[in-house]
């Protein structure tokens, strides 16, 4: 090859270089000038609420002023349109919590069709891949409710099963770390087991039906705390002649507090707070083109009136 075209050919090969790495540099924005998405099933939900506050305590440290925060009001049609808005808004990370599964897939794709990392909190999507996902160690916190549920009944009962949103993520991974310990005891039985979509007033009405149909039921689960709580009211109206105990997941501050009390007899206390600060820790790292570890899985702990005390004085 003659010098003076390989000299050219590598001098245009170096400014190329340059030009790409200009045009990288270009794309990146800042910490304190991300704006950041974040999409919540609803606000009336006190977990994401909880979330929301992490996200929020988190980008005021990094020092980021722009977070858009949507409330999907459940409605996954709404969420979608939602996130669509944001985008076209020019958001740089969106941080998302799929309402149910259907379309939960769409946000991400949308996002990604426009270079936008998903950071996937709580609940997994269907058929999609994040580009990293937040959410508790369901299947491991699930299995702990399990062994000290046993301990705590003897090894026998009888269990009215209230689950959250058939198809969720986190119904699956709680119902199969449950089921996991408890097919070992032969002694625990779940008589009857009903979808409460994570609520209250569906967990009473749940739990309600259950014991008319089935008195001797001495154990209710639920899959959250909302739903826990129905069945603690759906017991003290029904007058049992019988301690019926019931079991929560998530930590909700009503529920610590019941705990406290003594109406409700255990739950899981999930890091809602921090599960909000490792979203967007995880966001801000993508947004920069960091590697970062794509499933995230946090712990969660055991609460009882034993520890509650510390639990309702600084919530994780």
């Amino acid at each position: 090859m003659n010098r003076c075209v390989f000299l050219a050919r590598y001098l245009w090969l170096a400014l190329l270089g340059c030009l790409l790495s200009a045009g990288v540099q270009a794309q990146s924005k800042a910490v304190d000038e991300i704006t950041v998405g974040m999409s919540i099933p609803s606000l009336q939900w006190v977990f994401y609420l909880m979330v929301r506050d992490g996200v929020m305590e988190q980008a005021k440290a990094l020092g980021i002023k722009k977070v858009l925060v949507s409330d999907a009001q459940a409605d996954p049609a709404r969420q979608v349109s939602q996130i669509q808005d944001m985008l076209s808004k020019g958001i740089d990370v969106l941080l998302y919590t799929a309402t149910g599964s259907a379309a939960s897939a769409v946000p991400v794709r949308l996002a990604r069709q426009q270079g936008v990392p998903v950071i996937c909190v709580d609940n997994f999507p269907k058929n999609v891949e994040c580009d990293a996902y937040i959410s508790t160690d369901n299947l491991a916190a699930a299995g702990e409710l399990a062994r000290q549920m046993i301990q705590l009944t003897g090894g026998k009962a009888q269990i009215g099963l209230l689950q959250g949103t058939l198809g969720d993520s986190t119904e699956i991974a709680r119902a199969k770390g449950l089921d996991a310990v408890l097919s070992q005891a032969a002694g625990m039985k779940i008589v009857d087991q009903k979808p409460t979509d994570w609520l209250q007033d569906n967990g009473f009405k749940v739990a309600q039906d259950m014991l008319q149909k089935n008195p001797n039921i001495n154990v209710f689960i639920g899959r959250s705390d909302a739903p826990a709580l129905g069945a603690v009211q759906a017991v003290k109206v029904a007058n049992i002649d019988h301690k019926v105990w019931v079991f929560g997941y998530d930590g909700l501050p009503s529920a610590l507090e019941a705990i406290r009390d003594g109406k409700l007899d255990m739950t899981i206390t999930q890091q809602a707070m921090e599960m909000g600060r490792t979203a967007l820790r995880t966001a801000v790292d993508l947004q920069e083109g960091k590697q970062v570890t794509k499933v995230q899985l946090l712990p969660a702990f055991v609460t009882t009136r034993d520890n509650v005390a510390a639990f309702l004085e600084k919530h994780p």
